[in-house]
């Protein structure tokens, strides 16, 4: 775990809480057991059983006696997002695909989750193809990718395309006309997989993005979760003022959001090996 002035059962708590939130547990399955939990995070069972009681606190889980635990759901609703110029989006995809190094750490096709079918306007159990990369700047991991694409065009992509070309650029060899996207951007914290990933400490904040890609008829045609190291990867946006009614209020400019990888500092010791 990261080191962190907070109890550890409460940064376990707090991983659980964003993994229940993004859908991670489905909730008509029990969820994994605390002997499971506590060697997923590397903690003790004590820990994860005060993190679970936070959670069923909070009215989050409930246990079932002889059953297991569940998920309550909740019904959770994502703000609106912001839409991206889809020209600068792809140039920024294929300046960075130059510039980086991508590497495959899982390809197949599966039934579409309710979290992921809700976002992609399928159904559930409907095929889906899910792809999760890592991408590398001078061979220092910076963002773990997680992407989700339609069966009927996940079938025409081949799995060495996804280590050398963006996705984006991959649609357009196909015939997919994008459109627009649709995307947010906040923090989260590594759970196991991505902290692995990613070289850092489990807890560690991370910057998240979250990209919806429609084509030229709305249809969702992608899916993303970014994770981002923020001492290796930075967004930048121009701002302009306006002022309304006599209180200026901060717009993006006329100039295309720049996000890049940022060049380490020194390279861990694990890189030089």
């Amino acid at each position: 775990m990261s080191k962190n002035p907070l109890p550890l059962y409460h940064q376990v708590y707090l991983l659980l809480k964003q993994r229940l939130t993004a859908g991670g547990f489905p909730a008509q399955q029990p969820m994994p057991g605390e002997n499971a939990l506590a060697a997923e995070y590397g903690v003790s069972r004590l820990t994860i059983r005060r993190s679970l009681d936070a959670l069923e606190g909070d009215g989050l889980i409930e246990r079932r006696q002889g059953r297991g635990t569940f998920v309550v759901e909740r019904g959770w609703v994502d703000a609106p997002q912001p839409t991206s110029d889809i020209d600068a989006l792809m140039q920024h995809l294929a300046n960075m695909g130059m510039q980086t190094q991508a590497r495959l750490l899982a390809f197949e096709t599966l039934p579409a989750t309710p979290a992921v079918a809700a976002r992609m306007a399928l159904a559930v159990g409907e095929p889906v193809q899910r792809a999760l990369r890592v991408r590398s700047y001078e061979g220092v991991p910076f963002s773990y990718l997680e992407t989700f694409v339609p069966g009927d065009i996940g079938a025409r992509i081949r799995k060495a395309d996804l280590g050398s070309r963006p996705l984006l650029a991959i649609f357009r060899e196909l015939g997919v006309r994008v459109a627009r996207a649709e995307q947010a951007i906040s923090a989260v914290l590594a759970d196991p997989q991505a902290a692995e990933a990613l070289g850092v400490p489990v807890g560690s904040a991370l910057l998240s993005l979250r990209r919806l890609v429609r084509d030229d008829s709305g249809r969702p045609v992608e899916a993303l979760h970014a994770l981002y190291r923020p001492d290796r990867y930075e967004y930048r946006m121009a701002m302009q003022a306006h002022e309304t009614q006599g209180e200026p209020h901060w717009l993006p400019s006329g100039s295309d959001p720049d996000a890049r990888p940022r060049k380490p500092a020194a390279r861990p010791r694990a890189a030089r090996a």
